[in-house]
């Protein structure tokens, strides 16, 4: 081959290459630009999804926001019963002294209850926040366990000495047999269990405590509260028939209150519980 004829074939080589890689290059660049494009619809259509799924958490952090301004007005950490799950634990960063919620339908009793491990009184002057408060919170006393697998777990509350104010000045409407006939219910939420108790019981007794009156760890203390229920009836007395054979192996709760701090007579609402949504209320009883 020529001189002249080689550098000829060698000029159209180099060019044949040139256009080959030219057209390679345009059919990776519209390869590229199909992937793109495929991509770009895959993380519109997930972004999609996501904007779906924040449109229906923000629907929900409305509804949530409502319940909280309902629950707000009576309760602590925008709890309520009223949206028919409480969450004990948000309650307990606000205090971890919260260990139940109460919840009594067809009263304004609606409030978390809290045991001190300061003094078996201190609620009775500090709010559910902890704060120096008048009102109180509802409570219980050491001698109660906070898994409410007592025998008699007794829970307190003030109302004011005119009875028309306090966390437990509801409690006085079970005096009367209408009332206490057509509102049988009180709900105990704890971390992870629901406690649904009939009230069975409404009465007033001397203003002494129960908890020091009765040793409801044994089996005789228990019986003695029982034998002292059923045959000290006094008037005003209601009482729920199907209720006559307690036993110390029942689990009870008892809500107090009385109108003022001297007050001679204080209010008992006794309930038995009928539910235990978690299967755990158990405990051991001494003779």
């Amino acid at each position: 081959m020529k001189k002249n004829d080689r550098r000829t074939w060698l000029q159209k080589t180099i060019w044949i290459y040139i256009l080959a890689a030219i057209m390679l290059a345009g059919c990776g660049a519209e390869k590229a630009a199909d992937e793109n494009l495929g991509l770009d619809a895959e993380v519109e259509e997930r972004n999609g999804d996501s904007i779906q799924e924040e449109e229906k958490t923000g629907d929900a952090g409305a509804d949530n926001t409502e319940h909280a301004s309902v629950g707000e007005k009576t309760a602590i950490a925008g709890e309520t019963a009223e949206d028919t799950v409480v969450d004990i634990k948000p309650l307990q960063e606000e205090n971890p002294d919260i260990f139940a919620w109460l919840y009594i339908p067809g009263t304004d009793i609606d409030c978390p209850v809290l045991q001190s491990m300061q003094a078996d009184d201190y609620y009775e002057s500090h709010n559910a926040y902890g704060e120096t408060d008048g009102e109180g919170a509802v409570y219980t006393e050491l001698a109660n366990l906070t898994n409410m697998c007592d025998f008699n777990t007794v829970i307190h509350g003030k109302t004011s000495f005119d009875g028309e104010s306090g966390l437990f000045a509801d409690l006085y409407q079970f005096a009367d047999p209408n009332f206490f006939d057509e509102h049988k219910t009180a709900y105990l939420y704890l971390d992870g269990n629901l406690l649904t108790y009939e009230i069975f019981a409404a009465y007033e007794r001397e203003n002494t405590s129960l908890i020091r009156t009765y040793d409801f760890t044994y089996i005789a203390g228990c019986q003695k509260f029982l034998d002292d229920l059923y045959h000290t009836r006094v008037m005003g007395m209601n009482f729920r028939e199907g209720w006559e054979d307690l036993t110390p192996y029942h689990f009870l709760v008892t809500l107090t209150t009385k109108k003022g701090e001297d007050a001679q007579k204080q209010f008992v609402v006794l309930g038995g519980l009928v539910n235990d949504a978690a299967g755990t209320i158990d405990r051991v009883m001494y003779e």
